[in-house]
């Protein structure tokens, strides 16, 4: 028998815990979010055991962490015999105490960085004492020789989430790495979030008039707030000054900008 739900109704820690006490096999599908990015990702039980899990590239241990850091979505439970290679041999409950260690810190991690979203480059005054970084942790730091946001960094480099986190956090506390003040990053998720309001309060017109003002990806900050103020004269025309003024600053708050860029 399936089992199908939610989340956030239904942990998955609460729902792995049944499986495996249940000596179930099969495969747990999960479709969520984790800030924001689309995520789907398997994890394969047999005889309660888990075996293996995949997410985006990732597989093994390193995947069923991951999954752990999805903040909604669903999932689904299919019943099958499982054959597919063992990449997980740890006891289910001492995987599932690293996977609940993991995501807390990774979480707490989270409120320390700023916005994802903000884009960071390497200082180019930095500080003057002597500070000795590993192999893992120079190559973070190369990974922002040209300015990028915090959340494509993470995508692009190739170690477990919550490490690399916790080396931007530290390269940022020493000052190795700083935010570029002269950038903004508009995120494909926010992007279309954004795009979907728009098409909501003003329809096709409204819509045409954002993306045509309003550029995805990494942005020149002056030529934001010019386009923006654009982007607010055509809303106008379409509504109301209220109206306008309403969807601008949900437009800001979309991308943590409290006032003026």
């Amino acid at each position: 028998m399936g089992l199908e739900g939610n989340i956030e109704s239904f942990p998955l820690a609460d729902l792995i815990t049944l499986l495996s006490n249940s000596g179930k096999s099969g495969i747990l599908y999960i479709n969520g979010k984790k800030s924001g990015e689309t995520l789907s990702g398997e994890v394969h039980i047999k005889k309660g055991k888990i075996v293996n899990a995949t997410c985006k590239d990732l597989k093994g241990e390193e995947a069923f962490y991951f999954l752990f850091l999805i903040d909604e979505g669903n999932f689904s439970f299919k019943p099958k015999e499982i054959d597919t290679p063992v990449l997980i041999n740890k006891e289910v409950e001492s995987l599932m105490i690293e996977a609940i260690r993991m995501s807390d810190e990774t979480k707490e991690l989270y409120k320390k960085i700023p916005p994802l979203n903000t884009i960071i480059e390497i200082n180019p005054n930095p500080p003057e004492n002597n500070i000795e970084l590993n192999t893992e942790e120079w190559q973070v730091l190369n990974s922002f020789f040209n300015p990028i946001s915090i959340e494509d960094a993470i995508k692009i480099i190739n170690f477990p989430e919550t490490k690399t986190v916790k080396i931007i956090y530290t390269l940022l506390s020493v000052g190795l790495l700083k935010k570029n003040e002269k950038l903004i990053n508009i995120s494909t998720n926010i992007y279309n979030k954004i795009s979907e309001y728009i098409d909501k309060t003003f329809g096709p017109k409204g819509l045409y008039f954002f993306t045509y003002f309003i550029e995805k990806g990494i942005i020149d900050k002056d030529k934001f707030n010019d386009n923006l103020e654009s982007l607010k004269k055509e809303l106008i025309t379409l509504s109301n000054e209220k109206v306008a003024n309403d969807t601008i600053n949900f437009i800001k708050t979309s991308l943590n900008i409290k006032n003026k860029v």
